[in-house]
């Protein structure tokens, strides 16, 4: 009823009304339903050429990644007196949702473009935007439009390489003839380039295609000889294509991981890797920086990194598009005709993926899901941490004299801050590294980039990495951190006993910096207190 009564309020006076807890839960779910109802009834009717490019936005938009979250608002609700009939409504009514979503992602990915054609049309592309004469001819023809003004008001807003690219792919992973393809190549140069003006006849390329009798002045000519030479490049380069399109070969099938950074494939420069969003992804995904505040292959990137179990050909396609991006792609050794089953993947594929997502960022959750009950230190944790205490030396000015009690917790904070001081946790449950990570942490969080050394990989080769991020928080009753990778939105449910130790970084406060490295003990007097 609640709702109800709030669906005929308008904008304004919904926010001025304050909910009940099971009532404010219902309607965040309400809001999440609708929302993922409206974008798979828009995927199930889109019209047009379907992409493999639209298919990697749609999957990145897809319902089933809110599935756990919508799940965990409503469970509260399920056992309430008064709300959980609506509870399960509601919570059936996400199912729902969330089935109509993956059945339209499917349904869009069946008509999309076979993956051996996509592969083929990229080699091709490839083949030929490797030729310099290409790029020389295509710069060429745009200085006639005005050199060093680029393109902008009345000129056509992409290269012309680039448009006969694209249009040459989108026609033939569509299924179109060498006829067709060259058509709608030429069809969309012209929507663009038929309206550009000559600005610098200088620029036509010599010696001329067409006789300049016959126009009616020199600047008639100017555009009839421009028009017949954007149009000789578009036959000219579409023929090379086709070309090389025969001369593809589809390569092997087999199956094999292949880690993807810079995941999702959404970004300006991913046209050419997006038909990878097919495959299936395998393992977790986890945060890619690179080195980079941002995703330097697309903008408004996350920027992460996944596994996916891929055909070699398929592989064989995205590597050599990436030969400039290192570390884009990396792919694995291939799995063996056993690997899978109708349970789903074997050990040896989960541990091929962990390992290639190892090498995207070192501390995986399932590594650490496989410690068991109650795990303690490891050998290794415990001599790093014995280490960092015998550098660190005295007690935290905490314990100082009790009149300068407040004074000196502030100066604690601060020096933990700025990496002068280390936190290393006890090698038990019932020392005071616990009572002094809440003290460092409440009631506001530490403030700059920290430094959380930490034990990673499975306990039987593990290692020592430090991650860069921001702390969220502590719980003391689970002896968890909350760890965030920086630039990422990936927050870490770190467990005490595989930290050795955490404290700020004064040289990289700012913005620049690895999102991890390998751990290198302290010199003897880095972590003194001064």
């Amino acid at each position: 009823m609640v709702l109800e009564a709030l669906a005929e309020l308008c904008s304004g006076c919904v926010g001025a009304v304050e909910l009940p807890d099971g009532v404010e839960v219902l309607w965040q779910a309400l809001e999440e339903i609708l929302r993922a109802d409206a974008r798979a009834t828009e995927l199930a009717g889109a019209s047009g050429p379907h992409t493999w490019p639209s298919y990697a936005k749609a999957l990145e938009r897809a319902a089933r990644h809110e599935d756990a979250a919508v799940r965990a608002l409503l469970k509260p609700v399920l056992d309430h007196a008064e709300l959980g009939a609506q509870g399960w409504r509601a919570l059936q009514a996400w199912t729902a949702v969330v089935e109509r979503s993956n059945e339209a992602l499917a349904a869009y990915r069946a008509a999309a473009p076979h993956a051996t054609a996509t592969a083929s049309v990229t080699a091709a592309c490839d083949a030929v935007a490797a030729a310099r004469k290409v790029h020389e001819e295509s710069r060429a023809l745009g200085a006639v439009l005005g050199t060093g003004h680029g393109y902008g008001y009345g000129r056509p807003s992409l290269e012309l390489w680039t448009m006969v690219r694209a249009a040459w792919t989108m026609a033939r992973e569509q299924g179109r003839d060498a006829g067709a393809a060259l058509d709608y190549a030429s069809a969309v140069v012209a929507r663009e380039w038929g309206r550009a003006r000559v600005r610098d006849v200088s620029a036509l390329p010599l010696p001329a295609a067409t006789c300049a009798a016959g126009h009616a002045s020199p600047a008639a000519w100017a555009e009839a000889e421009f028009h017949h030479q954007w149009h000789s490049f578009v036959q000219r380069w579409c023929a090379r294509l086709e070309a090389e399109l025969a001369g593809a070969s589809q390569g092997s099938d087999k199956q094999q991981p292949l880690l993807v950074c810079g995941w999702p494939l959404t970004g300006p420069h991913d046209r050419d890797l997006a038909f990878l969003a097919q495959y299936e992804q395998i393992g977790p995904r986890v945060p890619w920086g690179a080195g980079q505040r941002y995703n330097p292959y697309g903008e408004n990137m996350t920027a992460d990194a996944v596994v996916l179990v891929v055909p070699e050909f398929a592989a064989e396609r995205a590597l050599e598009h990436a030969t400039g991006q290192r570390g884009r792609l990396i792919a694995g050794e291939p799995f063996a005709e056993g690997d899978f089953t109708p349970d789903g993947p074997a050990p040896a594929v989960l541990g091929a993926a962990r390992a290639l997502l190892r090498t995207a960022f070192p501390l995986l959750a399932e590594d650490v899901a496989e410690d068991g009950r109650r795990p303690r230190p490891s050998e290794r944790v415990r001599e790093a941490r014995a280490l960092l205490r015998g550098r660190r030396g005295a007690e935290p000015p905490v314990h100082w004299a009790p009149q300068r009690k407040e004074d000196s917790r502030w100066q604690w904070k601060q020096s933990f801050e700025l990496g002068q001081w280390i936190w290393v946790p006890d090698d038990t449950a019932a020392g005071p590294a616990g009572q002094e990570l809440r003290e460092l942490t409440e009631p506001y969080p530490p403030r700059g980039i920290m430094r959380l050394i930490v034990e990673t990989g499975v306990r039987s080769q593990a290692s020592v990495h430090v991650l860069y991020g921001a702390v969220g928080g502590w719980d003391s009753r689970l002896r968890v951190l909350t760890f965030t990778a920086r630039h990422t939105e990936h927050r870490l449910s770190v467990p005490v006993h595989r930290i050795v130790g955490l404290t700020g970084d004064r040289d990289r406060r700012s913005h620049d910096g690895p999102l991890w490295e390998e751990y290198t003990p302290p010199s003897p007097h880095q972590y003194r207190y001064w």
